[in-house]
């Protein structure tokens, strides 16, 4: 998944949650569930900026208080552990995060032109987190 459609997904998920923990525990959960769908993932060089411009939304939307900005914190923070290989501080075989081991076992089919269920999750989760009104 997009790592700013795993962040919006979070957010949504964090808008349920009253706490910050309980919302950064519900986004890490989040990204098992949206990694095990198919989905095409995008380069390093667009996704930095595509998700540093998500985070930086859900936190100026919500504040960095809230439980939809620990909701998204949660749901892109396995994804570190691809940066950290991606530049060569860890090695593939050391990742730990259930989506990321053995090969990809768990993770969903790299389609290779699959968009739309990106799309509509990170639509849906939006709408979600707007619904949340207690700020």
């Amino acid at each position: 998944m997009i790592g700013a459609v795993h962040a919006c997904i979070g957010a949504g998920v964090g808008s349920l949650i009253d706490n910050r923990g309980g919302a950064f525990a519900a986004g890490v959960v989040s990204h098992i569930i949206a990694d095990a769908l198919p989905h095409r993932d995008l380069t390093p060089e667009i996704e930095a900026p595509l998700l540093a411009g998500a985070m930086a939304a859900i936190a100026c939307w919500k504040g960095l208080d809230s439980p939809e900005f620990w909701g998204a914190l949660g749901a892109v923070a396995p994804d570190f552990e691809h940066a950290l290989a991606y530049v060569g501080l860890i090695d593939n075989d050391t990742k730990f995060f259930p989506t990321h081991i053995d090969d990809g076992k768990w993770h969903g089919d790299q389609n290779g032109t699959e968009r739309w269920s990106q799309l509509i999750l990170g639509a849906v989760s939006i709408a979600l987190a707007s619904l949340n009104t207690s700020e």
